[in-house]
């Protein structure tokens, strides 16, 4: 049996592993923690991480190095999206899983499909990959398939047991590299160790982490706050220490659209009594209204228009609706730039509310005295002062430098300091000048059903079962390099569907165009052949928007669109007295309430 060397065992290497062995291949997964999981490892400190200089995590620490979590955190994106494609969640999960349900899930899909047979299937627990590199007799021609009869090794892996701090080598058939696209973080450019406020002496400046330091909003009790960055857990995290923070304030690059995880949308009537195409207002998960198909699969977009930026604004308009237009926030001004989207139930209640404060512009210094300089392009520069802490949610780089060759990175094109796309890839997995090496998960915005037939595709090459010709793998690479010079550049460098649907056609399926499914939603289990599973999929679908329908989820709804401050003018007359009265002041409608107490 040929073994295949798979870099990390987070849901990408879990996934990988489950696929390679229906192949008839043997997965040997190596992971740098003690634990599976990778970024979805609940963290065991309820303290701020400070890793050591160079943003390297002490190998014995007890936290999990690729985890990112906070306390309290939930999925942005619901069950029905976070799965994968043949293993559904249990009853009982919530709608937006915990990360330690994430954990869980993922621990459960291990025990359940690479833990049968130990024989099929090997861990190689604290082990970090320091080196792959292809071997000679590697080459094109050898890219058909491994042979279950031939022992010829691919590729060199070098790792180092962290436990015993010794180094090992062995040659695999071909490598599946599955390490994350979210490691490195990325700090504002203009921060270096002089500037760090963790090694100041007169003690002026504020103490600077990354966002993957955060762990609970304890740590900053009746502390001044600034969170840098306008991604998802920018605003995450800014609406989740205001709980304890004297004072939040957001510095956003540029001003996103903000998605509560629950959005409403016309869909039509599920009931016993309604007739034809009957809509009525659903209240479903964020992606469940955000990923449906409208009209066939007609390839992915690798470059944006102003028309198609402006169509794109207008769609997340009518998603957000009126309320963030009249939050200090405010809207998107430029709709000729690409969309930028975060997910938050509370930011946009929590700047209307002045619990955020919440500012355009960028960091760019940070003075002796610690007041922070920011860029608002205006004419003159803006600062902040009396800040205690600065956590800087700006975002990761990948560390494929760390361990791949210099001929493998040169192949791909690798570039260290591309955020976006740092890599030429056939469907974000392949490259035809390295057989039987696949990447899965491994791109910005990874989401379970792609590193699901990402793996799939990656076993099926490897095996023999399929094969890609020259031509696609041309198209495919041009399809790749068109994104990675594109400008301006998308938010994310795939569509979700786009993505899930190009792969299917890759792998040969006779099913995509059920895809669709009963209502067009796209989810994970569409894109598999157990019709048993396919149909649960669709009742379950079934029932969420019948839930969205009953109206349960309505107050909460009515609540979010009523808060803030309001103006009521009113003239009373006493029918029975004559008299006239005039009454007139301002309410407040506040979730918060227990601040002011």
């Amino acid at each position: 049996m040929i073994d295949v060397a798979i870099i990390g065992a987070g849901s990408a290497g879990l996934v990988a592993a489950r696929h390679l062995i229906s192949a008839g291949l043997r997965p040997v997964l190596f992971e740098a923690a003690k634990t599976i999981g990778g970024a979805w490892t609940p963290s065991s400190s309820a303290v701020l991480q400070t890793p050591s200089p160079g943003n390297k995590q002490n190998d014995n620490d007890d936290d999990h190095p690729a985890s990112k979590m906070w306390s309290g955190m939930r999925t942005n994106l619901s069950k029905y999206t976070c799965h994968f494609t043949d293993f559904p969640w249990p009853e009982g999960t919530s709608t937006f899983p915990t990360v330690e349900e994430m954990h869980d899930y993922l621990q459960s899909y291990s025990d359940t499909f690479l833990q049968e047979d130990p024989s099929s299937c090997e861990f190689l627990m604290q082990c970090r990959v320091t080196n792959i590199e292809q071997l000679q007799s590697c080459d094109t021609a050898a890219a058909a398939a491994l042979d279950p009869d031939n022992e010829e090794a691919n590729y060199k892996v070098e790792w180092l047991d962290i436990d015993t701090q010794t180094t090992h080598c062995r040659d695999f058939g071909g490598v599946v590299i599955a390490s994350g696209f979210f490691h490195t973080p990325c700090m504002p450019s203009f921060l270096n160790d002089n500037t760090n406020s963790n090694n100041d002496s007169n003690g002026k400046r504020p103490q600077i982490i990354h966002s993957s330091q955060y762990r609970t909003h304890n740590h900053f009790k009746d502390k001044n706050i600034a969170v840098v960055g306008g991604s998802f857990s920018s605003l995450e995290i800014a609406a989740d220490v205001s709980k304890s923070a004297a004072r939040v304030v957001s510095i956003l690059p540029s001003i996103p659209w903000v998605i509560p995880r629950w959005i409403y949308k016309f869909h039509p009537l599920l009931s016993p009594e309604s007739v034809g195409s009957t809509k009525t207002i659903t209240i479903l998960p964020s992606d469940l209204a955000l990923y449906q198909r409208t009209q066939p699969f007609q390839g992915e977009v690798t470059e944006l228009t102003p028309e198609i930026c402006q169509e794109r604004h207008r769609y997340v308009q009518s998603l957000v609706g009126r309320k963030q237009r009249s939050s200090p926030l405010g809207e998107p001004s430029n709709w000729n730039e690409p969309t930028i989207v975060a997910i938050s139930d509370e930011y946009v209640d929590l700047v209307n509310e002045e619990k955020i404060q919440a500012i355009q512009g960028r960091l760019v210094g940070i003075d002796d005295d610690g007041r922070l300089q920011l860029d608002t392009n205006c004419d003159t520069s803006d600062a902040l002062s009396d800040i205690d802490y600065v956590i800087c949610a700006t975002g990761y780089k990948p560390n494929l430098h760390n361990f791949l060759s210099s001929e493998i990175l040169s192949t791909l094109d690798y570039d260290q300091e591309d955020k976006f796309s740092p890599l030429t890839l056939a469907y974000n997995t392949l490259h035809p000048s390295l057989p039987n090496l696949a990447f899965c998960g491994l791109y910005k915005g990874p989401y379970m059903g792609v590193m699901d037939l990402q793996a799939r595709l990656a076993a099926k090459l490897m095996s023999g079962s399929i094969s890609i010709e020259d031509e696609a793998y041309k198209s495919a690479l041009k399809t790749s390099e068109t994104m990675r010079k594109s400008k301006p550049r998308q938010q994310f460098p795939h569509f979700y569907p786009d993505l899930m649907d190009t792969l299917v056609q890759v792998l040969n399926q006779d099913d995509s165009s059920d895809c669709d499914g009963k209502f067009g939603i796209v989810v994970p289990p569409l894109y598999q052949k157990d019709e048993r599973l396919r149909e649960q999929c669709r009742l379950d679908l079934e029932r969420e928007i019948k839930r969205g329908q009953d109206g349960s989820r309505m107050p909460k709804l009515v609540l979010s669109s009523i808060l803030g401050n309001w103006s009521y003018d009113r003239k009373i007359v006493h029918l029975q007295s004559g008299k006239h009265e005039h009454v007139s002041g301002t309410v407040k409608y506040s979730k918060y309430w227990t601040r002011d107490c």
